[in-house]
């Protein structure tokens, strides 16, 4: 059984996603829980706390994938293929949690500083595929920007009607452009 501050939790994701950040009141969170309108005041002092534990719960699950990715993966390149796809069926998916990480990204607060520890460690899988030969040289913060912003760009467009994904292979969890992408960074190896 969930606890009151995982109920408040959940409504207030559900909110986000319905309405966007500026919908998120502690009133609606509470009337979208199921408790009282004042509920959500016992376990977040305001709107930005619990604007702060739900950008917390986006990056432990960002920080999760990457975890997994780098378990299960049969190389970095593949550890770095399956967290992009993660992070493209995201932003498709869940377009108001994705803008809401990627803004208070930018901000100067400790979950600030968190959001971009997430995104770095991104940049780590790619330095890592970096060294092991499977991914082109260059600063990885910078192809981690490339990448997620080609992902984050085609989320975009199609959530606005401007372009229709194209799925790519059924063992690709993204479509086909951001595949093509991901295969240029790529380092070619010979069949010997």
């Amino acid at each position: 059984m969930s606890s009151t501050k995982d109920r408040i939790l959940a409504a207030a994701t559900n909110v986000l996603d319905a309405g966007g950040p500026s919908a998120v009141t502690l009133r609606a969170v509470g009337d979208a829980a199921g408790i009282s309108q004042s509920a959500p005041n016992r376990h977040f002092a305001d709107k930005r706390a619990l604007l702060d534990a739900m950008v917390r719960q986006l990056i432990e699950q960002m920080r999760h994938a990457a975890e997994a990715a780098k378990i299960d993966a049969a190389s970095p390149l593949a550890a770095l293929n399956f967290v992009v796809g993660r992070y493209f069926e995201f932003a498709r998916c869940y377009p108001n949690r994705n803008r809401l990480l990627l803004e208070e990204s930018r901000r100067d607060a400790a979950v600030g500083e968190e959001a971009r520890q997430a995104f770095a460690a991104v940049a780590d899988l790619v330095h890592v595929a970096q060294r092991s030969g499977d991914l082109r040289q260059g600063d990885p913060a910078q192809i981690v920007a490339l990448v997620f912003g080609t992902a984050h760009g085609m989320a975009d467009l199609e959530q606005f009607g401007l372009l229709k994904v194209t799925p790519g292979p059924e063992s690709s969890a993204y479509p086909m452009p951001l595949m093509l992408l991901l295969e240029r960074l790529a380092v070619a190896r010979s069949n010997d």
